[in-house]
């Protein structure tokens, strides 16, 4: 791994460290009158939420590309059929939640009331959504997607360039 890769892994980790601290101050602040997985959750949805999201987000990418790296070295396509697969496979969430705002846009979806048509699809599409956005399904996808995608166009000008 590079002195830069090194760095970089130090300030994901030095951000799980913040986030864990916050948490730790909350259970503090609140005498630990629950358990102390309960007050993990609790900071997530705040700044240092946000900082461990890009924490887990940079580690993640920076094994990819060390993976990616490794089967360069070894002489194998960087990117492999596995890494096509899950890339498919990220699009799962998007069909799914079109397919339950369809669902609800006939069988109607509550949320205090309940609507139908085109406003149960609506409700039911940004209600959902916000909660797959909330517990990081989107964001990974989105983020498993660009990466991925990112990659590919590198390996794609890389092999373009050898060729010439």
């Amino acid at each position: 791994m590079t002195k830069n890769g090194q760095i970089f892994k130090r300030i994901c980790f030095g951000g799980i460290g913040v986030y864990l601290a916050n948490c730790i101050c909350i259970a503090a602040d609140d005498r630990l009158r629950s358990p102390l997985w309960d007050y993990l959750g609790l900071g997530y949805t705040s700044f240092f939420g946000v900082v461990l999201v890009l924490s887990v987000f940079g580690l993640i990418t920076l094994a990819i590309s060390q993976h990616i790296k490794k089967r360069k070295v070894t002489g194998l396509q960087p990117i492999s059929r596995k890494y096509t697969i899950s890339f498919i496979v990220s699009y799962i969430p998007y069909v799914l939640l079109l397919l339950y705002s369809l669902y609800c846009s006939k069988f109607g979806f509550t949320f205090f009331t309940t609507s139908y048509g085109w406003e149960g699809f609506y409700s039911a599409f940004v209600i959902m959504g916000f909660v797959f956005c909330v517990i990081p399904v989107f964001p990974f996808c989105i983020f498993w997607q660009i990466l991925y995608i990112v990659k590919w166009v590198r390996n794609r000008k890389a092999r373009q360039e050898k060729h010439i």
